[in-house]
């Protein structure tokens, strides 16, 4: 049986003046998402894995994240997918060419889901290799995965801090994309300065996993060697001795 809409919008009209942190945390989430979010978004409060929801930390044409807490405090982040993201033709040829993922409907709902649910994939064999964020729960075009950042405040990105030794910085990252493509058998796929944080060590921390691809993916290898020529590009800048087509060589 389906649930009265007046039902739902009591539940929600309750849950969400405990949910959101200030009304302009509640303005920033209905500005841009749909019945179908919302409805996600308070299946997931009711089953204790989102307790109250903050700001926005991040913003693009595909996702909004929130900065929130689970109902026992623990800082959290919830990446939300727009289900209008405009390009929804590339994620589904992204899917498409992923064994993974192959045979996800047509319908944008769908595409964006599993393109969620991709992300969600990603981070949990990342994770065995190098420092990204713990994915902690995924339902539709929602995810949720641990905070990378001190307080109220994610560390900064790559491109924000002074690198003390960029040879050895970008020694690890290449490294680490070494260990992704051949023990986990994935690529980033959009791999920069804009996806790595550093935390207050100088230890990197990899995000944004949503490109992510299986290593058997048609565009694999050249989303491979992008993703060296990109960090390459930036270590240079910073003054290390890079070598991106021997590193990409080196993968094989």
């Amino acid at each position: 049986m389906n649930q009265d809409p007046r039902d739902f919008e009591e539940r929600w009209k309750e849950k969400s003046r405990q949910m959101f942190d200030s009304s302009e945390a509640k303005k920033a989430f209905q500005n841009v998402f749909d019945h179908n979010t919302s409805e996600t978004m308070l299946k997931m409060a009711d089953q204790g894995i989102i307790g109250k929801m903050y700001g926005v930390i991040e913003s693009g044409k595909e996702s909004v994240v929130f900065l929130a807490d689970t109902p026992e405090g623990e800082r959290v982040v919830v990446k939300i997918y727009m289900t209008r993201a405009g390009n929804f033709r590339e994620m589904k040829q992204y899917l498409r060419g992923d064994k993974r993922f192959r045979n996800v409907k047509d319908d944008r709902r769908s595409v964006i889901n599993e393109w969620t649910k991709k992300e969600y994939r990603n981070l949990e064999k990342a994770r065995e290799v190098l420092r990204c964020p713990k994915p902690i729960a995924v339902r539709n075009n929602i995810l949720v995965m641990e905070f990378i950042g001190e307080g109220f405040k994610p560390y900064k990105k790559l491109k924000e801090v002074e690198i003390e030794n960029p040879d050895q910085g970008y020694r690890n990252v290449i490294e680490a994309v070494k260990k992704l493509w051949q023990e986990k058998k994935i690529i980033h796929g959009d791999l920069s300065e804009y996806n790595i944080l550093v935390d207050g060590e100088q230890r990197p921390v990899w995000i944004d996993f949503s490109q992510g691809v299986h290593r058997d993916h048609p565009e694999a290898k050249e989303l491979l060697r992008r993703d060296i020529d990109r960090v390459a590009d930036f270590f240079e800048r910073e003054g290390a001795d890079v070598d991106p087509v021997k590193d990409y060589e080196s993968m094989f």
